[in-house]
Parts: structure tokens; sequence; C-alpha cells
């Protein structure tokens, strides 16, 4: 029976070879890691204890010493009393001393326990001298016992020193001991699991190459022949093969079904990617599946930079509620054709386009994915509002023209009888600019005029409409006012920038203007008889000399 009958077997066979490695590994580590803890266990409970008490008690007695002879020195009861406070301290420390010394320092036991007998003996003798010798007025009857005690305290002094000393020998001496065995345990665990490792390796490579790397090598020898255009003969089959098997079977089928289809990938990509319009195929997921090469030069991205992205990216975020709208049609099958929009390419510029998009479905009725067309109009816009600024609008001066200021005037009588709202019509005429123009030249005669355009544009509110109506013929329709003051305002900021000199081919000159004012009204009710009564009032202001406004009607002032 062959156990490795499938894939799933040769993984797992693959897996315990570097389990069984790994078990190794984790057993000798733990050992290494137990005697590790012996050895730093030893060390934290025995020998830094006995260092660290050692070190301790000679400081206190160090300490005790001064204190009983500054008391001396001072005879300062106080400084005496501190000193044999200090005896609490020590003893403990001895006793401990003796009692580890007990468990794994049978050398170092007598010297401590000689160490303690001494001491103690001298503590009694000094906390008696030293008392008595600070209580007399006459510290020289003392002066044999202070003698006597300051040997037995230099004595004391040289056996705690060695003592600590000898600790510290010690101590560092079961380092070293203790560092080497971990040096050689951790040299030891180290060579095991490099063989552990390269065991697993080796074993696991063998199956991994023998049960999958070959039989798929194999498979791809059969992909690589059938791109080339090469005869892929049918694998062999065994009842024992296993899934790799299956897929070499299942890809011969397919190749032999690819045979019968009559049309070529090649040729139906050359059509797709010589298109002139943008053609982008989406997932079900509306994301970026691929695009023919107009949409890569439409929106300057790389074909990589575009799979993968949500569809939602390319488009405009002013356009955020018609491509919702979009999406959930895409969702429910819906077609879109030919519908104005604007896409968004790598340099963050709008491209507009004539967009359509369809559903691609599955045998099954299953959406496959979205077909979206896309054709670049921008050059069809470009024309389109160059037309509409040609129909509206002066092209000299960037005015709105008489069309466009006569729908103007026309909205502006609809409302204001509706909402009973007042507005002004002035309409304005050069006094002097046919003798500029003829002695200067039409172009200089051009610049004026843009120069009279630029300062009537000064005059009026940004809500206020100032029109070239023909020729040096200007009309400014003033909307929403309140009385006959406000036009006459404005008429007069208008005399007083029109008096400023212009400066024609180096030169200076002066050009006055002529204004007549008409006032909305009730019995005034078309936007013809408004310009009618104002261009007569325009006139009257010239006869009467120019530079001036009149308005149409004196009861309108």
């Amino acid at each position: 029976m062959n156990i490795l009958c499938n894939i799933r077997c040769k993984i797992w066979a693959c897996g315990s070879v570097a389990l069984l490695s790994y078990l190794a590994a984790t057993l000798a580590t733990t050992w290494v890691n137990s005697e590790t803890t012996s050895f730093i266990t030893h060390t934290q409970r025995i020998d830094l204890p006995l260092f660290s008490k050692g070190v301790l008690a000679y400081n206190l007695f160090n300490a005790q010493s001064q204190e009983y002879e500054n008391g001396l020195l001072a005879g300062e009861q106080g400084e005496v009393h501190q000193a044999n406070l200090l005896h609490s301290q020590i003893a403990p420390l001895l006793d401990g001393l003796v009692q580890l010394g007990d468990v794994n320092h049978n050398d170092l036991r007598p010297r401590i326990l000689s160490l303690r007998d001494e001491y103690n003996n001298y503590f009694v003798m000094a906390s008696q001298y030293y008392l008595e010798a600070v209580q007399q007025i006459d510290i020289f009857a003392f002066r044999n016992e202070i003698h006597q005690l300051g040997k037995l305290q230099a004595s004391l002094t040289n056996d705690f020193k060695e003592v600590a000393g000898s600790l510290e020998e010690m101590i560092n001496e079961d380092l070293e001991k203790n560092k080497q065995r971990i040096d050689y345990h951790t040299r030891l665990l180290t060579i095991v699991f490099i063989m552990s490792l390269l065991i697993a390796v080796l074993v696991a490579n063998w199956l991994a190459n023998r049960e999958i790397i070959v039989p798929l090598g194999k498979i791809k020898m059969m992909i690589d022949d059938f791109g080339r255009g090469r005869t892929i003969e049918k694998p062999q089959s065994s009842r024992g093969g296993d899934e790799i098997q299956g897929l070499a079977r299942s890809f011969w089928q397919m190749t032999y079904d690819l045979q019968l289809i009559t049309v070529s990938r090649n040729y139906v990509d050359n059509i797709i990617n010589n298109m002139s319009d943008s053609l982008i195929i989406l997932n079900s997921d509306l994301t970026i599946k691929t695009a023919n090469h107009a949409t890569l030069s439409l929106l300057h991205f790389s074909e990589e930079e575009l799979e993968g992205r949500s569809f939602r990216t390319i488009f405009s975020h002013q356009e955020k509620a018609l491509v919702d709208s979009l999406f959930y049609g895409f969702l429910e099958g819906k077609v879109v054709a030919n519908i104005e929009a604007l896409y968004i390419g790598y340099d963050e510029l709008p491209v507009p386009v004539f967009f359509s998009a369809s559903p691609l479905y599955l045998p099954d009725g299953t959406l496959q994915g979205i077909s979206c067309m896309a054709r670049d109009i921008s050059e069809l816009k470009k024309q389109r509002d160059n037309l509409e600024f040609l129909a509206n609008f002066d092209k000299l001066t960037g005015l709105p023209n008489s069309n466009l200021f006569f729908d103007r005037l026309t909205v502006t009588v609809t409302e204001a009888r509706r909402y009973g709202h007042r507005f002004a019509l002035l309409y304005l005429d050069l006094d002097n600019f046919k003798p500029l123009n003829d002695k200067y030249g039409h172009g200089a005669g051009d610049c004026a005029l843009q120069e009279v355009a630029r300062r009537l544009k000064e005059t009026v509110r940004d809500s206020d409409t100032v029109s070239r109506l023909g020729g040096d013929e200007f009309a400014i329709l003033l909307s929403r006012i309140q009385d006959a003051g406000e036009a006459t305002m404005v008429a007069t900021k208008i005399l007083d920038i029109m008096g400023k000199p212009f400066l024609i081919q180096g030169n200076q000159s002066i050009l006055g203007i002529s204004i007549g004012i008409c006032l909305s009204s009730p019995w005034i009710t078309s936007a013809d008889d408004l310009i009618k009564n104002a261009d007569m009032a325009m006139y009257a202001a010239k006869a009467q000399g120019g530079n001036r406004f009149i308005f149409s009607s004196p009861d309108q002032v």
C-alpha cells in the first residue's frame, strides 16, 4: 500500500520529518536549560547570599568600630549606644554565614565560626568598656582596656576582610565553573540542533523533490510546449495517481479543447488594443481587470497601476452621485449608453468622455464583469464651449454681448414684476471714440475698448451685468436697487473713472461718456421699452454736450 497516495500525505510526511527533528532539538534544549537553571539556582541560593552577607557584615563592623571611636573621642554616650545597636544586625549576618557555609562550603565553616565567636567576645568587652570610659571624667583610667580592644578590633577587621575576600574568590570560581559548563552544553546543543536541521532539510527535500517538484516540473514543460505551439502528449494515468497527476490530465484536456476554438486570442487582443476608444473590463466586484492601450494613453497610467484599482477612483470627485448611481445600476445588470462623464488620470486633470457600459454574464447567468467604453470628447467640449462663448460674449472685451444681455434683462423684468424688485438700465456711448480710432488705428481703438470694459466692471457689483452691445456702445443692468439714488451713484462713479486719461500708444487721451438711465416702473413692462427709453436718454445726454447722465423721465429722478 502506497502511503504517499496524495499531496496531503506527502506534505504530512515532509512535515513529520521536520517535527521529529524539532522534537529532538527541543529535548536537547530542555536538558541544557535544566542544567543551566541548576547552576544559576545554586549561585542564587548559596553563593550570592554568602558573599552579600560577608560584605555587609564587614561594612557594618567598620561602621560599629567608627561609632565606638567617635563616642570615645567626643565623650558622647549616644555614639556608643548607636554602635551597640549595630550588633543586632552583625550577629544575625554571622549566624546566616555559618548556616550557609554548612550547605556546600565546609572549608569556610571553621573560619566563619571562629570569626563569629571572636566578634561576640569583642562586643561583650567593647559594649562595657567604651560605655564606662565615656561616663568617666578621666578616660585614661581605661587606657589598658581601650588598647586591648584596639588590638581585638584590628584583628577582627583583618578576619572580616579575609572572609569577605575568600567569599569573593569562592563565588568567582563557582561562576567560572558554571560558565564553562554552560558553554559546553551550548556547543553541544548547537551541534544537536544543526544535525537535526540538516537531517530534516535533506529528508524533506528528497521527499518534496521526488513526490512534488519533479511532477510539477513535468506540468511546466507541458505549459511551455503549449505556449510554443508544440503538440502535448497525453500523460499516462495510474490508479494511484495523486492530485498533481490529475492536474496534468486536466491541463492536457484543456489544451485539446482549446485547439477546437477557431478564433485566435491574439487576433481578438489586436482588435481591442487598436481601438481608438477606451475599453475597460471590470471584475464582478467593480475593480479593474484589464484595459486596452487607448485607456492607458488617455489616463497616463501603466497597466500595472490600473489592474486591481477600484473603478470609482478614475472618476472625478465632482460626479460622486453619478458614479454611485452607475455602480448600483451595474450590479443590477443595467446598460449605460453615451452619458457625459469625467475621468481622472494620473496627472489629476479631468478628461471629459462619453461613457457606456454593459454587463457580461456567464452561460449560467452569473455576472462575470462589466464592459466599459469611453470616448474622449475634450476637443468636442472645447469647440462647444468656444461656440457658446462666441454666441453669448463679446470676443474683444469678454463682456456679455447683446444676446446674453437681452436674456438677462428679460429675466430681471420678469422677476421684478413677480416679486416687486426695482432695477435700473444704463445705456452708455463713448463721446470721443471715433476721432481716437481714426487717429491711432483700430488696434489702439480695441485697446481703449478693453480698458473701458475693465473700468466699467470696477464700478458695479458682482450681481450686476456690464455688456458691450456693439461698437462703442455699452449697457449696465443694476439689479435690485432701492431707489434712483443708487443709479445716480453708479453713474457718477462711471463719469469719474472715465474722466481719467487713457494711455494710447504712449499718449494720454480723454474719452467722455454719455449715459442714459431708465428705472423700472409699472408702466414699462418689456425689455424693448427699457432699452428704447435708456437709449433716448443717452442721446439726450450726448445732445447736451456729452460726458453726463440723464434719466429717461424726470419723474424717475
